[in-house]
């Protein structure tokens, strides 16, 4: 029974970024996979984990009501078959709940599903046709592409403030605490203004300019202004939707509307006037190899920016691992992504001899299959359990994982396509990261929450993929507007 005088809050979750891009459609078996978890499930899967369902459930002073929660890794579009379930299913646990005084929402702000205008405003909508008008805060990832509707739709809805995303339970301590300043009797109401300046994940870093000092900036006017928060949220340009773009949030009390308006205002303007500096360019494979042959700084990262598992690629590019073994660069280490090699590394076993063709079997925009030749030094069943900032403390899976040794290249072969979120990745299966000589890894920024303490050198490579160093590369179909 709650205690007298304490509110019930609903806590729901839907995550997922989505690469419109990509050539796999996200199914329901997907989200099995990462979290698809109903009542204290809900809670198990997050508890003193650095979510941000995580951070919701450190708010001791509600009586918290875990409902519902899916989350997938990044991929293609979901299926419409597998939305409609998801969404059947919130609305039959959020019934079952009781009454609730107000619901905590972890959302994407990129989730793109088949049959679905916005998915996310469909998510709400889930929510408000069980709950009614009842306060509502959320939060979104800093690659968002939330729509005026999705705002409007809410009371308060933050974003990461990092990228690296380390700051997932904080965010969702915050949203706690916005809730709870709603519930105590002041109204809150989030804005947004958006331009649609679409830019590669490699830009958005936030330990860097130009995104740390539009951060900074953004704050200041914020504080100067009265108001409650102000995000600025890079947007995810593989979504190819009209929403995607850089946009701005800014939340506050009904005195403060107007001042909010003129920060956004400002802050669109600033990213304006600074959209130059979010242009990059990048070594080709080739080059990028060729470099990191010639380095005395190990281990060099090779950035596999264009595979990039965390925007929802196969994981299964081969493009830099051609070059290593054609530049004979031992000591090297490249994941890859194919099932069927990690299944056959299984069959034969350790110390076994194996020559196959690894990689580049989802499509054909990734580089092609590479034969190798070498012995199955590893075979586990891939699980591992985080220290690092990334949802801290979480459990996680890569499927059957082999290492194999060929010519001197240390390939790690995952059977589930995992993003290089963690060290762990690699220390699980007995690879020391800081005595390699050089890594690939297959991410665009967060990897480096990861690995970037023990980086020699930093390589960004832009080779071929869904998640190019050019956003401007891929074949969209609608052009983003602003807001």
């Amino acid at each position: 029974m709650p205690a007298p005088g304490r509110r019930r809050i609903g806590i729901v979750g839907f995550w997922h970024e989505t690469n419109t891009f990509s050539a796999a459609p996200t199914t329901i078996d997907q989200f099995r996979d990462f979290e698809l978890a109903t009542g204290s499930d809900v809670a198990e899967h997050n508890l003193d984990v650095g979510s941000v369902i995580g951070g919701f459930l450190d708010a001791a002073e509600f009586d918290l009501v875990p409902v519902f929660s899916a989350g997938a890794w990044p991929s293609g579009p979901i299926e419409e078959q597998t939305m409609a379930e998801l969404f059947d299913r919130a609305h039959g646990e959020l019934a079952r709940a009781g009454a609730l005084d107000g619901v905590l929402l972890n959302l994407h702000g990129a989730m793109v599903a088949e049959g679905y205008d916005d998915a996310e405003v469909t998510a709400v909508q889930t929510v408000r046709d069980v709950v009614g008008d009842l306060p509502i805060a959320g939060v979104l990832d800093l690659h968002a592409n939330p729509s005026p509707a999705l705002i409007d739709s809410v009371d308060a809805l933050v974003s990461y403030d990092t990228y690296p995303h380390v700051d997932m339970r904080e965010r969702g301590r915050e949203a706690a605490g916005l809730l709870g300043t709603v519930l105590s009797g002041t109204s809150l109401r989030t804005q947004i203004r958006k331009v649609p300046l679409l830019v590669a994940p490699i830009a958005q870093a936030t330990d860097h300019d130009p995104m740390r000092a539009l951060q900074r900036r953004a704050n200041a006017r914020a504080q100067q202004a009265g108001l409650h928060r102000v995000c600025v949220v890079g947007g995810f340009a593989y979504s190819d939707v009209t929403r995607a773009g850089m946009s701005v949030l800014a939340i506050h009390d009904d005195e403060h509307a107007a001042a909010a308006a003129e920060v956004l205002q400002e802050t669109i303007a600033d990213i304006e006037a600074h959209a130059a500096d979010f242009v990059v360019a990048r070594d080709d494979p080739a080059t990028a190899v060729r470099r990191a042959a010639a380095s005395t700084r190990s281990p060099v990262i090779l950035v596999d920016v264009a595979d990039n598992v965390g925007g929802g690629t196969p994981g299964d590019g081969t493009a830099l691992l051609t070059e290593l073994l054609r530049a004979g660069m031992r000591g090297a280490v490249v994941p890859i992504v194919d099932p069927q090699v990690a299944r056959l590394a299984e069959e034969l076993g350790e110390g076994a001899q194996i020559e196959t063709l690894v990689g580049g079997k989802t499509d054909d925009r990734h580089g092609p299959p590479v034969p190798i030749r070498g012995r199955v030094l590893r075979v586990t069943d891939g699980r591992y359990r985080t220290s690092g900032p990334w949802m801290t403390g979480r459990e996680f899976s890569m499927g059957t994982t082999a290492v194999i040794e060929a010519e001197g290249i240390q390939i790690l072969v995952m059977a589930d396509r995992t993003p290089a979120f963690h060290a762990e990745q690699f220390t699980s299966q007995g690879i020391d990261p800081a005595r390699a000589r050089a890594i690939v890894v297959k991410g665009a920024i967060a990897w480096r929450g990861a690995l970037g303490d023990i980086a020699g050198e930093v390589i960004e490579v832009a080779g071929p993929g869904i998640t190019p160093v050019d956003v401007h590369d891929l074949p969209r179909s609608t052009t983003p507007v602003p807001f």
